[in-house]
Formats: C-alpha cells, sequence, structure tokens
C-alpha cells in the first residue's frame, strides 16, 4: 500500500509504499530529513500512534496522509495588520485548520467574505501555503514553532 508521509523541513509529502503488517515505528525510523523523528500522527489527529502497531492496527489505510516529526505540538504564530496571535496545534494539522482559527473568532474575527479573501503564507515566500501542507512540515530544528502571515490572496494572483 501508499501512504503519504509529512516531514519538517518539506511542504510536500514523499510516497512511500509499504505493507499493512509494517509497524509504525519503521515509518520513523525511514525519515529522509536532518530532523530526528520520534512520533507518527495520523493527518488530522491530536494524539501521535502508538509506535508499536502495525499499520493496519493503528488505523493507517492506503493513501492516508500521516506526519513523522519530533514535535509532540507546534506553536503557530499568525501575523495580521501589525498584530500576532499565537495557538498551538498537532503537527499534523493542515494549514487550512490554521486558516480557519486565525480568520475565526479566536483569531482576528474576519467576516467570512472577508475570510474567502486572505490565505497564510511563509514571511517572505512567493507563494501562498497550499491548505492540505502539515503546519509540522513548516517547522525547523530545534524549534517546535512556526511563523506564518495572514494576507490577501490577490497578492500572489499574477
Amino acid at each position: 500500500m501508499e501512504i503519504y508521509v509529512h516531514s519538517a523541513g518539506r511542504e510536500d509529502p514523499e510516497i512511500v509504499e509499504v505493507a499493512e503488517a509494517t509497524v509504525v515505528r519503521e515509518i520513523v525510523s525511514g525519515s529522509e530529513s536532518g530532523d530526528a523523528a520520534e512520533f507518527v500522527w495520523i493527518e488530522e489527529t491530536e494524539e501521535p500512534v502508538d509506535l508499536a502497531l502495525t499499520l493496519e492496527q493503528a488505523g493507517i489505510r492506503h493513501r492516508d496522509h500521516v506526519h513523522r516529526g519530533r514535535c509532540r505540538r507546534v506553536d503557530v504564530k499568525v501575523r495580521f495588520n501589525a498584530e500576532t496571535k499565537a495557538h498551538d496545534f498537532s503537527p499534523a494539522a493542515r494549514v487550512e485548520r490554521v486558516l480557519k482559527w486565525a480568520t475565526g473568532k479566536n483569531g482576528f474575527d474576519l467576516t467570512p467574505a472577508e475570510a474567502a479573501k486572505h490565505t497564510l503564507a511563509v514571511p517572505g515566500a512567493d507563494h501562498p501555503l497550499d491548505p492540505r501542507v502539515h503546519v509540522g512540515s513548516l517547522v525547523t530544528a530545534p524549534s517546535c514553532e512556526v511563523t506564518l502571515d495572514l494576507l490577501p490572496k490577490a497578492r500572489f494572483e499574477g
């Protein structure tokens, strides 16, 4: 079966072919990034998977997305109009969830119409973040935090 493995320092996941009987721990040891992975999460979950389980036992299926990394939580800071808001997320949380928080009541409280006109980007980047990127993919060792800018989508449109 194939699974999409997200790792720190890479916006795009790698596709890994594994057997259902593979132990989750092998996903951690297969890390190609210089970041020593210690945990594995299924996409959009809050708690890491038990590394002693097989992929099948852990509920990881063909074409599922998982995140491997060393941070239990990621402290996400979002900047907008000279203000900064912070919230911690699971490393397996997608950028679309961070955007929803940042534009919502606990973030910058934008109207739905205004929220639809905004996106998140790494400061200084020439492209917005894909909504499917895991926030844990944006951290760099030894930090477990990331700063993002909430920007108008029009800024990136040509």
